[in-house]
């Protein structure tokens, strides 16, 4: 175990947050983890994490606390829990995909006992996250403490300076409307495709040709290609969850567009959104 490591903290562990944990466990840090459900607590310790009985017991133990939980009222509760374990300058690492303005609000927050909070936004995937070679979007990467910073290189192969503080929040917004749209253009193209009776792995075939297909956007299609009658329980659970937290950032997307038309644009894609992933019939607001 490197000995200059920092002692990590990692509250929310769902499917991003356990892929980012299960990586710092694999390069052998001190990890202590809290989540609200017991199971993936249990699967994290079984591969060799410290249990925390709460967000104070995290903020205790660790040199750095990241966050991946999923809208900015939990990121807010987490830090509250964070701030009854009264660690002045501990730096406090958000990679949930909240609104610029509320990282400001939630850094002002972890201010008042000592916390010190930086946006750092991630994309990639949980395959992606498992590897260590997420993309990472940092606001106020100057700024980071040291043992903050030092995290950055287990979680990423590529990180991009945003800006200040915010400015990862922002670019992460920015970066998902382009990856929803590319999935729902697919969504048009495979109905257009199917509706001619054209081969859409040929098609797939002529967009890796020229270029077109992203890794992420790749990953996607085999959902276009399922048959309705197999999009049903945990499987449909997982795409109806994946459609809110898609719906939840285009919001957030088109309340930081300047143009009035451009944000008329992004919202006619999240209302699209759980057509493109095949759960149209039992629509529900976005939180």
């Amino acid at each position: 175990m490197n000995g200059d490591a920092p002692r990590v903290g990692y509250v929310g562990l769902g499917q991003m947050g356990s892929a980012m944990a299960g990586r710092l466990l694999e390069t052998g840090v001190q990890l202590i983890v809290f989540d609200l459900n017991p199971e993936t607590m249990a699967e994290a310790v079984g591969l060799g994490a410290e249990p925390a009985g709460s967000t104070a017991e995290v903020a205790a133990f660790a040199d750095v606390v990241s966050i991946c939980v999923p809208d900015a009222h939990h990121v807010s509760s987490v830090l509250d829990g964070l701030g009854e374990g009264g660690v002045v300058g501990l730096p406090v690492l958000v990679h949930s995909t909240i609104h610029p303005d509320a990282v400001a609000a939630c850094r002002m927050q972890a201010a008042i006992w000592g916390g010190v909070l930086h946006d750092v936004c991630v994309a990639g995937g949980a395959v992606a996250a498992s590897a260590g070679e997420l993309v990472l979007f940092v606001g106020g990467r100057a700024d980071l403490p040291p043992a903050a910073a030092t995290l950055l290189s287990y979680y990423s192969s590529h990180i991009v300076e945003a800006g200040p503080v915010g400015s990862g929040a922002a670019m992460k917004l920015a970066f998902n409307v382009l990856t929803y749209a590319q999935f729902a253009a697919s969504a048009v193209a495979f109905e257009i495709a199917e509706g001619a009776e054209v081969d859409t792995d040929a098609l797939v075939d002529a967009w890796r040709h020229v270029g077109q297909l992203g890794s992420l956007t790749e990953q996607f299609l085999p959902v276009l290609s399922i048959p309705a009658e197999h999009v049903v329980g945990d499987f449909r659970d997982s795409l109806r969850s994946t459609v809110d937290i898609a719906r939840k950032d285009l919001r957030l997307a088109a309340d930081l567009c300047v143009v009035g038309d451009l944000g008329g644009m992004v919202e006619a894609l999240e209302k699209a959104m759980p057509e493109v992933f095949g759960v149209a019939d039992e629509i529900r607001e976005a939180p």
